[in-house]
């Protein structure tokens, strides 16, 4: 199980990778809303290693989710489905939603879980 450490600097590492390239109209929103989804997974990840938690899959993390920090319930979710969508449906986020991902629940997120980037 990786620890709290490692997957803070996983979070780190794909939020300057986010930064190298997004803007809310990058061709890119697809990639965007991926690395932004999977830095919010690393967020999560930390606060439950800090537990002596850790998901084997997706599905688990929402529930920690849901049940462990409600508060964050609904950015993570959204960044869960757009990401999916991304990856798996060749969704490209429109920059106003992509904005509202990334500027808004990402940190959201972040900030509930007392990670500064």
């Amino acid at each position: 199980m990786p620890s709290e450490s490692l997957h803070l600097s996983q979070t780190r590492h794909n939020l300057v990778f986010l930064q190298s390239f997004y803007a809310p109209s990058t061709p890119y929103g697809d990639w965007a809303v991926t690395v932004a989804f999977y830095a919010a997974v690393h967020a999560l990840e930390a606060m439950l290693a800090r537990h002596g938690l850790h998901c084997q899959s997706h599905r688990e993390r929402r529930r920690y989710v849901r049940l462990m920090f409600p508060q964050i319930w609904a950015p993570y979710y959204r960044l869960d489905v757009f990401s999916r969508r991304a990856r798996y449906d060749g969704f490209h986020p429109p920059p106003t939603l992509l904005s509202q991902l990334i500027d808004r629940d990402l940190p959201a997120i972040l900030n509930q879980l007392g990670i500064t980037p």
